[in-house]
Protein backbone atom coordinates (compact mmCIF):
# COMPACT_ATOMS: atom_id res chain seq x y z
CA UNK A 1 0.00 0.00 0.00
CA UNK A 2 2.60 2.33 0.69
CA UNK A 3 4.78 1.92 -2.78
CA UNK A 4 1.16 2.80 -4.67
CA UNK A 5 0.94 5.53 -2.04
CA UNK A 6 4.82 6.61 -2.90
CA UNK A 7 4.24 6.02 -6.64
CA UNK A 8 0.80 8.30 -6.94
CA UNK A 9 2.63 10.98 -5.05
CA UNK A 10 5.40 10.69 -7.48
CA UNK A 11 3.24 11.14 -10.54
CA UNK A 12 1.47 14.04 -9.46
CA UNK A 13 4.59 15.29 -8.39
CA UNK A 14 5.94 14.93 -11.74
CA UNK A 15 2.80 15.77 -13.66
CA UNK A 16 3.00 19.48 -11.61
CA UNK A 17 6.82 19.84 -12.97
CA UNK A 18 5.48 18.95 -16.01
CA UNK A 19 2.79 21.54 -16.24
CA UNK A 20 5.15 24.23 -14.60
CA UNK A 21 7.84 23.94 -17.24
CA UNK A 22 5.03 24.11 -20.01
CA UNK A 23 3.59 27.10 -17.98
CA UNK A 24 7.74 28.87 -18.54
CA UNK A 25 7.82 27.76 -21.94
CA UNK A 26 4.47 29.73 -22.77
CA UNK A 27 5.50 32.54 -20.79
CA UNK A 28 9.42 32.51 -22.64
CA UNK A 29 7.34 32.38 -25.49
CA UNK A 30 5.31 35.23 -24.74
CA UNK A 31 8.30 37.06 -24.12
CA UNK A 32 10.39 36.82 -26.86
CA UNK A 33 7.32 37.96 -28.93
CA UNK A 34 7.32 40.97 -26.60
CA UNK A 35 10.87 41.94 -27.20
CA UNK A 36 10.26 41.33 -30.97
CA UNK A 37 7.17 43.35 -30.88
CA UNK A 38 9.18 46.24 -29.10
CA UNK A 39 12.42 46.07 -31.71
CA UNK A 40 9.76 46.42 -34.38
CA UNK A 41 8.42 49.71 -32.79
CA UNK A 42 11.31 50.88 -31.62
CA UNK A 43 12.83 50.75 -35.51
CA UNK A 44 9.46 52.27 -36.74
CA UNK A 45 10.28 55.16 -34.53
CA UNK A 46 13.47 55.74 -35.51
CA UNK A 47 12.55 55.56 -39.06
CA UNK A 48 9.65 57.93 -38.76
CA UNK A 49 11.92 60.54 -36.59
CA UNK A 50 14.40 60.41 -39.82
CA UNK A 51 11.52 60.52 -42.31
CA UNK A 52 9.89 63.92 -39.95
CA UNK A 53 13.83 64.90 -40.08
CA UNK A 54 14.12 64.43 -43.84
CA UNK A 55 10.72 66.53 -44.40
CA UNK A 56 12.26 69.37 -42.09
CA UNK A 57 15.19 69.38 -44.35
CA UNK A 58 13.22 69.34 -47.55
CA UNK A 59 11.00 72.04 -46.06
CA UNK A 60 14.20 74.38 -44.95
CA UNK A 61 15.40 74.09 -48.10
CA UNK A 62 12.56 74.69 -50.04
CA UNK A 63 12.26 78.37 -48.16
CA UNK A 64 15.91 78.52 -49.03
CA UNK A 65 15.64 78.47 -52.37
CA UNK A 66 12.31 80.32 -52.62
CA UNK A 67 14.38 83.53 -50.83
CA UNK A 68 17.48 83.36 -53.15
CA UNK A 69 15.10 83.33 -56.00
CA UNK A 70 12.96 86.35 -54.58
CA UNK A 71 15.81 88.34 -53.92
CA UNK A 72 17.30 87.95 -57.57
CA UNK A 73 13.85 89.41 -58.76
Amino acid sequence: MDDQLLDERHAALMQGLKAIHERLDKLNGRTRQIEIDHAVLADRAKRSATMSWSSIGAVVAGALYWMVTAMRK
